[in-house]
């Protein structure tokens, strides 16, 4: 078959005003003038180049493409073996250019070039899906860390080169070279839009041609150093510094005329088809430079106890800006699939909402909405919902998972000594009044308090320090349950930090006890709400929420959560390790390994104060069995396994 090579000659940057939009002269963040601008369209299923060029010796090609896509965007999928893109740069010796250009690979891990810029006898650098290659001077710089593992991009190109000798050159997009043998393959994706200048755009000019790259195609600037968004006037529309905690997958839809831009439904491109808000207006009228924007804090899907008070949830949180003007609404879709973790029978997906924006949860700031079943697979939806309910024009939220009755509760921490100055303060989420409700002491039947009421919050309910098990029940017998910890103000609190960070696949140990007073404490350490240990030390080796409490010889009872995260800095090659049955009944577990290669390896068990049990070494193993048998007490125990490769440490309990 023959190949398509697509000649791109010198072009006047002159645009034909977008008829869609106000009759001004559209161009990509507004800035001028543009060189080279190519996007992609579609007509049903056949999808074509449209050269934004208004000049009569484009030639653009007009045969129909495969293609997919992008955000609710056109994209066309490059067959390299066929077609490829060049772009003849003139034969000046000053080369400068700027270049834009959005795409997505199929396979993030393989290398693929992006584009290279040849002159007649041999390649003169080349950009990659992992790094930029000078080969004149044989160098390579490799792009951020966060920007690698991501299928789809915005790849930005800027030179500012004087060559002693003019030659022609020309930037071929797509395809592998023939001229030298370079190890990365040819591009295997789609690409949706390319932008290029024919010199090298000020700092104020890239972030506007970025940021409506951005909006358009779901790809977050967070990948980039400057991070804000901008409008087509410069102004800022998204501030970083105004979103600490939550740069992460930005996104969003508007309208912004001068730059063609109408992006009415989006979604975040690093998790396709996680969460989508669509626009909406009654009357088909969007305001020229409106945006609604959110993004997240980073953390991930799983569900688990999040914090005492509130049922199980993820730990992904989110923030929405968004005000809506004259008949503006959004709707939102959110996709279970995504969600990890084993959820509970007979319960369903919760949206918490806080109007104010501040996070807090506040009881009169935020609201529960229930979803959909966590037993189907339909998605999560919410029609022309008002997420501006408090006219704050920012909402956080997140997601939960709880049956169709539950509790939230606030706790007011005791005077230590003083009865009942404690306060339990509740409010009922689901179900039917009447209401009992019940407290017990954790573990024991004698009830503490019990009444009735048809309310569904109460605030006061006096409580001295301790544990308690919460219960309620409603008027057709549905049952919620939770323990809940009531410390004190004042008493013995640990000196350690409250975030802590775990390095390149290596355990922490913490010790609650080091530095305090001489005197009788009792300790009580959790991990994600769960009870794991009564030592004032632990061996910490995954990340997530503890809490320690000590109990003082005064019985003051004190709590401190500490939240520890991760460098993810463990197996970094494909190492497979599986580590089997857990829980053991008998303590007998087995672990199997494959490792890349040859390798010495440890299998070492610990107790969780740290103390070593047992270890076993291995030299030069690539794929093995270790069978072992921990001869100790019921409890939690770690078994970590270093290799070449790095560390991973298992929890296993013994029954």
């Amino acid at each position: 078959m023959n190949k398509r090579i697509f000649l791109l000659v010198n072009l006047a940057a002159f645009l034909i005003a977008n008829t869609a939009f106000s009759q001004e002269k559209v161009l990509p963040g507004a800035v001028s003038e543009p060189f080279f601008w190519l996007k992609s369209r579609n007509t049903g299923e056949n999808y074509y180049w449209e050269s934004l060029i208004n000049n009569k010796e484009a030639k653009v090609p007009i045969k129909k493409h495969n293609g997919a896509a992008f955000n609710f965007n056109p994209s066309i999928v490059i067959d390299t073996s066929q077609d490829s893109l060049i772009v003849p740069l003139g034969s000046d010796s000053k080369r400068r250019q700027t270049l834009f250009m959005v795409y997505k690979v199929k396979d993030s891990l393989k290398e693929q070039f992006l584009w290279t810029i040849n002159d007649p006898q041999r390649i003169i650098s080349a950009a990659t899906n992992k790094r930029l290659v000078d080969l004149k001077k044989y160098s390579y710089q490799s792009y951020q860390e966060k920007i690698k593992p991501h299928k789809a991009n915005i790849h930005f190109f800027q030179q500012n080169v004087t060559d002693s000798v003019a030659k022609m050159s020309s930037l071929t997009i797509g395809q592998k070279s023939k001229m030298e043998k370079l190890p990365p393959e040819d591009f295997k994706g789609n690409i949706s839009e390319i932008l290029i200048y024919n010199r090298v755009l000020s700092g104020l000019e890239t972030q506007k041609a970025a940021s409506y790259l951005a909006i358009k195609y779901g790809i977050s600037l967070s990948q980039f150093d400057n991070k804000n968004y901008l409008n087509s006037q410069g102004q800022t529309i998204w501030d970083v510094e105004k979103h600490k905690g939550f740069n992460s997958s930005i996104t969003a839809v508007g309208r912004d005329d001068a730059s063609g831009l109408l992006q009415l439904k989006s979604n975040n491109m690093i998790e396709e088809g996680l969460m989508t808000f669509e626009l909406k207006s009654k009357s088909n009228t969007v305001p020229n430079n409106y945006f609604a924007f959110w993004s997240d804090n980073g953390k991930n899907l799983l569900v688990k106890k999040q914090e005492q008070g509130e049922p199980i949830g993820v730990s992904r949180e989110w923030q929405l800006d968004y005000s809506n003007p004259g008949d503006l609404s959004l709707d939102w879709t959110f996709n279970p699939a995504f969600i990890k973790g084993t959820l509970p029978k007979d319960t369903y997906y919760w949206l918490l909402v806080d109007y104010s924006g501040k996070g807090t949860y506040d009881e009169n700031d935020s609201e529960y909405i229930r979803l959909g079943s966590t037993s189907g697979t339909e998605k999560l939806v919410l029609k022309d919902f008002d997420w501006n309910k408090h006219k704050s024009g920012t909402a956080k939220f997140t997601l939960k998972v709880a049956p169709q009755m539950f509790s939230r509760v606030w706790i007011t921490e005791a005077l230590c000594g003083i009865s009942g100055s404690g306060e339990l303060n509740y409010t009922i989420e689901g179900g039917e009044a009447p209401f009992t409700v019940t407290v017990k002491k954790e573990g024991s039947d004698a009830v503490v308090k019990q009444w009735n009421q048809a309310a569904k919050s109460q605030t006061g309910v006096q409580l001295s320090s301790g544990t308690y098990d919460y219960i309620v029940k409603d008027k057709n017998g549905n049952l919620y349950s939770e323990t809940v910890f009531v410390a004190d103000k004042e008493g013995t609190f640990p000196n350690l930090k409250s975030e802590y960070l775990l390095t390149d696949g290596n355990a922490l140990l913490l010790d609650a006890s080091k530095d305090l007073p001489t005197g009788n404490y009792q300790y009580q350490w959790f991990y994600e709400g769960n009870f794991i240990d009564d030592n004032s030390k632990i061996l910490i080796d995954q990340p997530g929420n503890y809490e320690i409490r000590i109990i003082n010889g005064q019985e003051c009872k004190t709590s401190k959560i500490i939240a520890v995260a991760t460098d993810g800095k463990e197996f970094k090659d494909s190492s497979i390790l599986i580590l089997y049955p857990n829980p053991t009944i008998d303590g007998k577990f087995a672990i199997a390994m494959q490792f890349p290669k040859k390798t010495d390896a440890t299998i070492s068990i610990y107790s969780v104060t740290g103390s070593l049990l047992n270890e076993k070494k291995y030299n030069q193993i690539e794929t093995f069995l270790h069978e072992d048998n921990i001869k100790a007490p019921s409890g939690m125990y770690l078994v970590k396994v270093s290799s070449d490769f790095g560390s991973k440490t298992f929890k296993v309990i013994v029954k």
